[in-house]
């Protein structure tokens, strides 16, 4: 049975779905003060994509950790739904992260006993779904990241895109209002890279999830709706378009969920480009004219029941 409890939250549609006001996160390191996010506020509505964009060390996961839930800020506010959470109950955050939060990691962090369909089908078993409506919505997602025909694959015999959209999956399994990713695409090469950041468009345009996410890469802030600059723990809006042109690498990714098969312009079966050295960039093989071949992911013109389950609120 779903603990009914996170459900007290405020509605997301009337209020902006994540608010920072002045929040900052110190710790003290011997003698000094480590000022890890300094005085951060921004607004986030729902259904949106937001980058956060700086260098290792300028505050991007500390930022992230206060608005999952999993730190809480020295002074200042983080709202979700306009509820304060560094007043909420260890309790009400475990809900609140179990059936309103998604979370991906740089490292995939998959159980490696477990198959593709078991490391999604967990998080519905841990927020309490029947038998019959874990397996559908399992099947759901993880036809929507283009992993149907691999779901009782285990990690290590997944490529590394692969195990990334296996995280993804898993983390959109209970249909959270928010993801928060840190550096989802950190660990992948650069094209598998703008397949994940095709997919997490994809997502938020079509399951109308909100995704908070943090970057090294600035290309990849072509894919957001609004784009942060974090430095020395501050924030500061992006200013101006990027100068990066991805249209004739993009036209070459294209989105399938027929049973989660990789579209090639060759013959050459899975196994055979499995063993081919680039393989963990979950690309088929090259057409011979300097072009990528295609990646899988959901066709846009397939029309899906996304009202399979929701945790009510």
């Amino acid at each position: 049975m779903v603990d009914q409890q996170v459900g007290e939250l405020t509605p997301a549609s009337k209020l902006p779905l994540v608010r920072a006001i002045s929040a900052s996160r110190y710790y003290q390191v011997g003698d000094s003060e480590v000022r890890a996010v300094d005085e951060v506020s921004f607004e986030m509505p729902p259904s949106k994509l937001f980058a956060l964009r700086g260098r290792s060390g300028s505050g991007k996961t500390t930022l992230l950790n206060l608005v999952g839930g999993l730190d809480r800020p020295t002074s200042g506010q983080v709202l979700f739904d306009g509820n304060d959470l560094r007043k909420m109950s260890d309790r009400k955050l475990t809900l609140l992260r179990r059936h309103r939060l998604g979370f991906i990691f740089q490292t995939f962090a998959l159980l490696p006993v477990l198959s593709a369909f078991e490391n999604v089908e967990l998080t519905l078993r841990i927020a309490g779904v029947g038998a019959r409506m874990r397996r559908d919505r399992t099947n759901e997602v993880l036809s929507m990241v283009g992993l149907e025909s691999r779901a009782q694959h285990r990690s290590f015999e997944l490529s590394g895109g692969e195990q990334q959209r296996v995280a993804i999956a898993r983390a959109i399994a209970n249909r959270p209002d928010l993801l928060i990713a840190d550096e989802p695409t950190g660990e992948l090469d650069s094209v598998t890279g703008l397949e994940i950041m095709l997919l997490f468009r994809s997502i938020v345009d079509e399951e109308d999830i909100s995704i908070l996410m943090a970057t090294h890469d600035p290309a990849l802030s072509q894919f957001a709706d609004e784009t942060f600059l974090m430095e020395d723990g501050r924030m500061k809006a992006a200013e101006g378009p990027l100068d990066f042109d991805l249209p004739d690498l993009i036209q070459h990714i294209e989105f399938s969920d027929e049973g989660g098969e990789e579209l090639s312009n060759t013959d050459e079966s899975r196994e055979d480009k499995d063993s081919k050295s680039h393989a963990d960039s979950g690309l088929s093989e090259s057409d011979g004219s300097g072009t990528a071949g295609k990646l899988s992911a959901p066709d846009d013109s397939t029309t899906r029941d996304h009202s399979i389950w929701r945790p009510k609120r």
